[in-house]
């Protein structure tokens, strides 16, 4: 009785994370988690007496592993993948306080 009140739970969660979107709604929810760690920590990334390797290596763990949670289900597509890219730039972007608008001039090589 209760391996099939069981599967009937399973299955309905199961119909409801799939949908015509394939992976999006959950990667923009990982998305979403992220940028909330990543701002929990904002006074770890200021702080000028923790190393940077320290701090990418609290990034990676704390961060991205947020992210990453699960990623082996996803359903990814080329803006999906841009997206995740993104995401991990911003990051790192953070981490190393470069703007996003920050760019280099081309004279400049």
């Amino acid at each position: 009785m209760l391996l099939s009140v069981t599967s009937k739970v399973l299955s309905r969660v199961l119909l409801i994370r799939m949908t015509d979107e394939g992976s999006k709604p959950e990667v923009l929810a990982r998305i979403a988690q992220t940028t909330a760690a990543l701002t929990k920590l904002k006074i770890i990334w200021k702080d000028k007496n923790i190393t940077l390797s320290s701090k990418i290596r609290l990034m990676r763990s704390l961060v991205i592993s947020i992210f990453l949670y699960a990623c082996e289900t996803w359903t990814i597509t080329t803006d999906l993948e841009r997206g995740i890219q993104a995401t991990e730039m911003r990051c790192f972007r953070k981490l190393l306080k470069i703007s996003h608008i920050r760019t280099t001039s081309p004279t400049m090589k």
